[in-house]
């Protein structure tokens, strides 16, 4: 069954890139030994990056206090995407990735499901829309949450028309509770949708605008960066891929 695409026809030699990565991990996915677990469902990711701060705010650019933040482009760079099942505390593997190590033997993937793709970069849609990356199938059953871990983000823009490009280690992982346990049929398609407002990374908790060239060189700054990116993620069912929660759009969340 042909999945429906999304295209961000922005950065067609970004999507390229990601492409043939994605293919690589749903080929090693393949390789680990998960035939036992029956049938598979196709699935697919994507990513807005609508502010929490309302339609307006999700714009670009922004201005504050005097001040102007005009991103022009936002890439993650994703080492590890991840969905737990309902009862389950812990992925078999946390252990490893928590302290750098290698799993590339590792076959338990009984408590979760093989969304283990990465690394990767994603360019964040930043006027609006979805960019959307096919994943591996996933196994039939019932997931409470999603596992996102970002190693850095790099910014690029203007802060009152002084230009900056700016890469920050932030290491974040993100452990993001679904709206509504997902759950996965066998035969039927699941998508997903990962929200990631940037613009509230930058808005400091009295609304003013926080430069990012300042954060290469501060500490504290980027400690606060990376408590706000764990804060603002949010993962969703979005079966009819209009970037907003199914389980809220249907009355039930």
């Amino acid at each position: 069954m042909q999945q429906p695409t999304f295209h961000d026809t922005t950065r067609p030699h970004r999507s390229t890139a990601i492409g043939a990565t994605f293919a690589a991990a749903i080929a090693l996915a393949a390789c680990s030994g998960s035939s036992d677990l029956g049938p598979r469902s196709a699935a697919q990711i994507a990513f807005t990056s609508t502010s929490s701060l309302g339609a307006n705010a999700a714009s670009v650019p922004v201005s504050s206090g005097g001040h102007t933040l005009d991103l022009t482009q936002v890439t993650l760079g994703i080492s590890r995407i991840e969905l737990k099942r309902a009862l389950t505390t812990a992925c078999s593997d946390d252990a490893l990735h928590d302290d750098g190590g290698d799993d590339s033997t590792h076959t338990g993937v009984e408590d979760c499901a093989e969304l283990k793709v990465g690394p990767t970069t994603v360019d964040l849609p930043l006027t609006g829309g979805m960019v959307t990356l096919p994943a591996n199938a996933l196994p039939a059953g019932t997931f409470r949450e999603l596992e996102l871990r970002l190693s850095q983000v790099e910014l690029k823009g203007t802060f009152d028309g002084q230009a900056f490009d700016v890469t920050l280690p932030v290491d974040v992982h993100g452990e993001i509770e679904l709206s509504t346990p997902l759950a996965v049929v066998d035969g039927a398609p699941t998508a997903i949708t990962i929200n990631v407002p940037v613009n509230d990374w930058l808005t400091a908790a009295d609304g003013s605008l926080i430069d990012p060239r300042t954060i290469v060189s501060s500490s504290t700054l980027l400690d606060e960066l990376r408590g706000r990116i764990r804060a603002s993620l949010h993962a969703f069912e979005d079966e009819d891929h209009d970037g907003h929660d199914d389980a809220g759009e249907h009355g039930h969340g």
